[in-house]
C-alpha cells in the first residue's frame, strides 16, 4: 500500500478499536516506527541535548532559590523585636548623643481640610471595616479593629521597630541588602539558565529538522514511480514543508516549554513538601484530577490536528491543480468554478480548525479551575494551621507562593500538552512517508550492469497496474543491439508500461526482462539507467540554466561538451539568440521556450550522457511540421548506432525501424519490418497505415 491517506485511515481505525491511553504514546505498531524513524535523528546531538535539561533544571533550582531567599530573609528581617532586644536598648544613650532639636518659632496655623483623595479614601476604608464586620459577625469571630486603631496599632508596630538599638536596626538593614542581592544574582542566574536552555535546544531542533528534511527529500526520490503516481505531490510538498515547520516548532517551542515548566512544577513541589509535607496530598489530588480532562481532550485533539493538516494538503493541491493548469482554466474560463474548489477546501479548512480552536481553549480553564480549587483548600487549611499556632505564617506564604507558581507550571504543562498534539499528528504524517518503502529496491549484493553489448529480452512478461487488470500479457521479444524498434497499438494497449519496465520503473509481476542475460532486478539501478536514456513527449525541463540542463544526466561535462551536444540536437542557433545563452534561465517547467526549442534542449541532454540504448515516447507527437522536421533531424543524429525503442502513433514516423511491434491489450499480436506487416492482407498494422494515409 503506497497511498498515505489510506495508510493513515487504517491507522485512526487501528486507534478507535484499541481506545487505549495515549497521551504521548502512539497506538500503533506503524506509529512506533513512524515516531522512531524521527526521534533517532535527535542522537548525534544528545549531548547539547542534555545539556540544555541540565541548564533547564539549573534554572528550576534558581527559581525555587528565589523562595527559598525570600523565605529566610523575611522571617528573618520582619521578626518582631524580642523583649530581650528591647531590654538591651539604651534609649537614654541616644538621646544624650542626639543634638537637642531647634525649637522652632511658634506660629499660629489653621489645620488642614481634607481634599478630595483624602475624603475618598476615607470612605472606602470606612465601608471596608462595615464589610468586614458584616463577614466576621456571620462566623462569629471577634470584630475586627476601625480604621483609626487599625492605623493607631500599625504605628505602634512601627514603634517598636523603631526601638530597636540601632546596631541590630543597621545588621536588619544590612540583611535586607545582603538578601536583596541574593535574591538579584538568583534572577539572573535563572535566566540566563533559560537563555542557554533555550539556544541549545533550538539548536538541536533545527538541526533535527534540517536532517529529517534532507533525508525524507532523499527518501522520495528513492520511491517507486507507483508511490508518486498515487499521491499528489503538493501532498508531499505540504509534508516536507508545513507537516516538518509544525514538528520543528513542537521541538523548539513546546517541548521547551514543557520542560521548563516540568521543571519549575517539580521543584515547587519539592519546596511544598519541604515547608508542609501534608499539603502534597492536595497537590497529588488536583495533579490526578487534571490528568484525566487534559487527557481526554488531547486525544480529541490530536485527531483534530491530523484533520487539519489533511485539508491544508487539500487546499495546496487545489491551489497547485490550479496555478499549473493556468492555460486550461483560462481556455475553458473556469476561473470561477476553481474559485469556489478553492473556498470550499479553505471553508472545510476552517470549520476543522474551529473544532480543533475549542478543544484548544478548554484546557487550560480546566485545569485553572481545578488548579483554583486546590489553593484555596490549602488557603483554608494552612491559614488554620497558622490560626492555631500549628505553621509559621512566613512559612505558609511560601507554601501559598509555591503552590501558585506550581500550578502555573502546571497550566503551562496542559498548554504545552495541546502542542504536542499538533506535534506529533505532524511527526506521524513524516514518519508515514518515512516508513513507506519503495516497490524497487536494489537486491543485497546487486551487481553493476557491465556495458550493454548484447539484446534486450522480454521473457514471458506480467504486469498489472491493478489487480485483476493485466496491462501486459505473457510477452516475449528480443531487441538486439542496434535495432530500431517501433511500438505501435491503439491507447491503453500497454506501450508506455512496456518502456517503462526497461529502466525498471516498475517490477513486472511474472516473467522477467534481462540485458545481456542480467536480470534487471539483480544490478544496480544507477549501473542500468545510466545505460538508458528518454526522451518523452512532455519534456521536463528544471528551473535552471540552458547549460545546466543539457548536462543535467553529466553535471561534470565540460563546456565544449555541452556546445557539440546542442549543434548535433540543432539547438545550438536558438541558444545563442537568447538574452544569455547557455547562461539563460528556461523558467519554471522550461515556459520560456517553444514546444520545439525544450524539446531539442531534451535531445541534447540525451546525446550528451551518450546512452546505448535509447527510449522515445512519442517525442514529436506534440511539434508542428516546421518543428517536427528540425527535431527529427535531431533524432536521426541522437538516434545513429544505439538500440532504439520508439512509441509512435503517427505510423510514418516508424517506417524506417528494423522490427515494428503491435501491442493489443497488453499482448503483442503480430512484429515485423512495414514491408512484411503490409505484404500481410489481414495485417493489424496494415488496416491502421491505410486508414492514415487514406487520401480525402
Amino acid at each position: 500500500m503506497t497511498n498515505l491517506v489510506e495508510i493513515e485511515t487504517r491507522r485512526e481505525e487501528l486507534r478507535r478499536k484499541l481506545r487505549i491511553w495515549h497521551l504521548f504514546v502512539p497506538a500503533s505498531g506503524d506509529d512506533v516506527r513512524a515516531y522512531k524513524s524521527l526521534l533517532k535523528y535527535i542522537t548525534p546531538y544528545r549531548g547539547k541535548l542534555v545539556l540544555s535539561m541540565a541548564m533547564a533544571l539549573l534554572a528550576a533550582l534558581f527559581i525555587g532559590t528565589e523562595l527559598a531567599i525570600l523565605q529566610g530573609g523575611l522571617s528573618r528581617i520582619l521578626e518582631p523585636p524580642t523583649s530581650d532586644e528591647l531590654r538591651h536598648a539604651d534609649p537614654a544613650g541616644d538621646a544624650a548623643a542626639a543634638p537637642a532639636p531647634a525649637v522652632a518659632p511658634q506660629v499660629e496655623t489653621r489645620p488642614l481640610e481634607p481634599g478630595v483623595v483624602d475624603r475618598a479614601t476615607a470612605w472606602f476604608r470606612q465601608k471596608g471595616f462595615e464589610a468586614q464586620r458584616w463577614l466576621y459577625g456571620k462566623f462569629d469571630l471577634p470584630p475586627p479593629d476601625p480604621p483609626d486603631v487599625a492605623k493607631s496599632k500599625a504605628h505602634e508596630k512601627k514603634s517598636t521597630f523603631l526601638r530597636l538599638p540601632d546596631v541590630e536596626r543597621r545588621n536588619r538593614v544590612r540583611m535586607l541588602w545582603f538578601f536583596s542581592i541574593l535574591l538579584l544574582i538568583a534572577v539572573l542566574f535563572a535566566s540566563a539558565a533559560k537563555y542557554a536552555q533555550s539556544i541549545l535546544m533550538t539548536s538541536v531542533s533545527r538541526r533535527v529538522v534540517r536532517d529529517v528534511r534532507a533525508t525524507l527529500f532523499k527518501h522520495l526520490m528513492g520511491l517507486s514511480i507507483r508511490f508518486h503516481q498515487r499521491n499528489h505531490s503538493a501532498q508531499l510538498v505540504s509534508r516536507i514543508t508545513g507537516d516538518l515547520q509544525i514538528f520543528g516548532r513542537f521541538l523548539t517551542e513546546a517541548l521547551v516549554r514543557f520542560i521548563q515548566d516540568f521543571l519549575d512544577f517539580a521543584v515547587m513541589l519539592v519546596l511544598i513538601a519541604v515547608n508542609g509535607g501534608a499539603f502534597i496530598l492536595v497537590i497529588a489530588t488536583v495533579l490526578g484530577a487534571a490528568i484525566l480532562p487534559v487527557n481526554q481532550i488531547a486525544r480529541k485533539l490530536r485527531k483534530r490536528d491530523r484533520q487539519n493538516q489533511a485539508t491544508m494538503a487539500e487546499i495546496a493541491i487545489v491551489l497547485t491543480e490550479a496555478l499549473m493548469g493556468q492555460r486550461v482554466v483560462k481556455a475553458f474560463a473556469s476561473e470561477g468554478r476553481e474559485y469556489t474548489r478553492f473556498r470550499a477546501a479553505s471553508r472545510e479548512a476552517m470549520k476543522i480548525q474551529m473544532r480543533q480552536r475549542r478543544l484548544r481553549s478548554m484546557t487550560e480553564p480546566v485545569v485553572m479551575s481545578i488548579g483554583a480549587l486546590g489553593i484555596s483548600t490549602i488557603l483554608v487549611w494552612g491559614g488554620s494551621l497558622v490560626l492555631s499556632g500549628g505553621m509559621d505564617a512566613t512559612a505558609f506564604m511560601m507554601n501559598v507562593l509555591a503552590l501558585a507558581r506550581a500550578m502555573g507550571g502546571l497550566r503551562g504543562m496542559s498548554k504545552q500538552l495541546n502542542d504536542f498534539q499538533l506535534g506529533l499528528a505532524a511527526a506521524d504524517r513524516v514518519g508515514t512517508v518515512l516508513d513507506s518503502r519503495s516497490e524497487i529496491e536494489e537486491k543485497p549484493g546487486a551487481i553493476a550492469l557491465p556495458p550493454f553489448a548484447g539484446e534486450i529480452r522480454f521473457d514471458k512478461v506480467e504486469f498489472c497496474h491493478e489487480e485483476e487488470k493485466p496491462t501486459l500479457r505473457s510477452v516475449d521479444l528480443v531487441i538486439r543491439k542496434g535495432e530500431k524498434v517501433a511500438l505501435v497499438g491503439p491507447s491503453g494497449a500497454g506501450k508506455t508500461t512496456f518502456i517503462d519496465l526497461v529502466p525498471r520503473f516498475f517490477d513486472v509481476d511474472g516473467g522477467a526482462i534481462t540485458l545481456d542475460g542480467h536480470d534487471v532486478r539483480d544490478v544496480t539501478l544507477r549501473s542500468l539507467r545510466t545505460q538508458i536514456g528518454i526522451v518523452s513527449q512532455e519534456t521536463v525541463l528544471f528551473r535552471d540554466s540552458i547549460r545546466d540542463n543539457i548536462a543535467y544526466g553529466r553535471p561534470d561535462a565540460t563546456d565544449e561538451q555541452i556546445v557539440d551536444a546542442a549543434k548535433a540536437a540543432n539547438a545550438h542557433d536558438f541558444i545563442l539568440r537568447t538574452p544569455d545563452g547557455y547562461d539563460t534561465a528556461v523558467g519554471e517547467r522550461g515556459f520560456r521556450l517553444s514546444g520545439g526549442e525544450r524539446q531539442r534542449l531534451a535531445i541534447a541532454r540525451a546525446l550528451l550522457l551518450d546512452p546505448p540504448i535509447l527510449i522515445l515516447d512519442e517525442a514529436t507527437s506534440a511539434l508542428d511540421s516546421e518543428s517536427e522536421a528540425v527535431v527529427q533531424a535531431a533524432l536521426q543524429r541522437l538516434m545513429k548506432g544505439r538500440t532504439v525503442i520508439m512509441i509512435a502513433h503517427r505510423l510514418s514516423t516508424v517506417r524506417d525501424a528494423d522490427k515494428i511491434v503491435v501491442l493489443e491489450r497488453g499482448r503483442v499480436v503480430e512484429s515485423g519490418s512495414h514491408d512484411e506487416l503490409c505484404a500481410r492482407p489481414d495485417s493489424v498494422y496494415f488496416h491502421h497505415w491505410k486508414i492514415q494515409n487514406r487520401k480525402h
